[in-house]
């Protein structure tokens, strides 16, 4: 698409039309516009019509007036209005189109029919107002050259039709009739050159949104480059510790439970140096895969946070809740049954976990967030001490004074 749009803007000046596409997204979106322009030009076609009926007087008398008169406040104005109601609201393009030369027909046959009429001496003033009349309304009303010809060309062969028939030609003698004809058509070169200037400004308009829509797509690329550890997808260490203030900032406010996980890879370095790099991050890509689909029903975020070491946070877990998700991941992890190649009994990978909860208050001192992750960290160093595979919790009690850290038991939490 870009490079439709550049090649459309380098166009030839004679070549209007854009590509396929881009022709239907510019027709589509300049289908409709308001119709208040077309309008207010229409009461003023009114207006201009009444104000010259004294000319009409002038010209024909008081007795023979009352035909401009009748056909100006019976056919046109009448015609006029039902046009300024029939472009209400939003009219498509050929709706305004059409009322513009229905009006203008008339006009020029209501304007002939009186230079027919009039005494020898007026005839050529109303022939050149007949001219005008669709010269003003073609220059004024916003058509589409598509449009414009049709509009243009319709008013010639009427104008040309009735200064023929009506025999003008030969009450004028000079010439003039045929000769202003061509006043008619003026409007096609206006016409012409307001649409390519639309067209020109709709391509720049289409190109600054394709380049603000790249630039938005390489914007969220970066952002998602920056919070996105390389390997494993999951969210890298910066990512998830911001995100762990922000969760345990809303939870102190509203008094809410958060729980920490972090897990451990056993014995991760024995198989690097076993069977590689290569099969190592093999491993961390299962692995995280496993953690992404065991603790999706729990929400929160989970991330790599650094090495064979990934985390998680839980909004709303309790120490209880915050062991089952633990638990959980040991159970998806040791379900891959991936054999451990630094081993030759069998044995499979494993991770240790620990797990931590606590219930924020507002109006009592509270860790912070790192102390929180301080907190996993060493129910996970107890998970490792106690023989790996497994999980441990600590629970972290605060007071005004000072923050201590209690190992709380649990039934079901083990070395098993």
């Amino acid at each position: 698409m870009h490079a439709q749009i550049e090649k459309a803007l380098c166009r030839p000046w004679y070549c209007l039309s854009l590509p396929i596409e881009l022709e239907a997204k510019y027709r589509m979106e300049t289908s409709r516009q308001g119709g208040s322009y077309v309008r207010s030009w229409l009461g003023v076609f009114i207006l201009f019509n009444i104000l010259s009926l004294p000319m009409d007087y002038d010209a024909f008398g008081p007795e023979a007036a009352l035909v401009p008169f009748l056909l100006t406040l019976g056919v046109f104005c009448p015609l006029a209005c039902a046009a300024i109601v029939f472009l209400r609201g939003h009219p498509t393009v050929l709706r305004q189109s059409l009322a513009a030369l229905g009006v203008v027909l008339v006009d020029i046959a209501i304007v002939l029919n009186s230079a027919r009429l009039v005494p020898a001496l007026r005839s050529d003033g109303y022939v050149i107002i007949a001219a005008i009349v669709p010269l003003v309304c073609g220059l004024i009303a916003p058509l589409p050259f598509r449009h414009s010809l049709w509009f243009c060309g319709t008013s010639l062969v009427l104008y040309v039709g009735l200064v023929v028939g009506f025999g003008l030609t030969e009450a004028s003698g000079s010439g003039l009739p045929l000769l202003v004809s061509c006043l008619i058509l003026a409007p096609l070169k206006v016409s012409y050159s307001r649409e390519w200037e639309a067209k020109q400004r709709f391509l720049v308009v289409q190109r600054e949104k394709m380049q603000a829509g790249a630039l938005a797509q390489a914007n969220m690329r970066l952002t998602t480059l920056a919070q996105t550890d390389g390997l494993t997808a999951l969210a890298n260490r910066r990512h998830f510790t911001e995100q762990l203030e922000n969760a345990w900032a809303e939870a102190k406010e509203r008094q809410e439970w958060l729980g920490v996980i972090l897990v451990d890879i056993d014995h991760f370095k024995l198989l690097n140096d076993t069977a590689g790099h290569a099969e190592g991050d093999r491993c961390l890509v299962l692995v995280a895969e496993a953690l992404r689909e065991a603790l999706a029903p729990y929400g929160g975020l989970v991330a790599r946070h650094g090495g064979e070491e990934f985390a998680a946070f839980l909004p709303l877990a309790t120490i209880e809740v915050a062991h089952s998700a633990g638990e959980a991941i040991r159970a998806a992890v040791a379900t891959l049954g991936l054999q451990h190649p630094g081993f030759r009994n069998g044995t499979r990978i494993s991770v240790s976990v620990g797990t931590t909860a606590i219930l924020g208050h507002s109006q009592r001192q509270q860790p912070e967030a790192f102390q929180l992750l301080k907190t996993a960290d060493l129910a996970l160093y107890s998970a490792k001490k106690s023989g790996r595979d497994r999980v441990k919790s600590l629970s972290t009690a605060t007071n005004t004074s000072r923050i201590a850290i209690a190992v709380v038991s649990y039934r079901g939490v083990g070395d098993s």
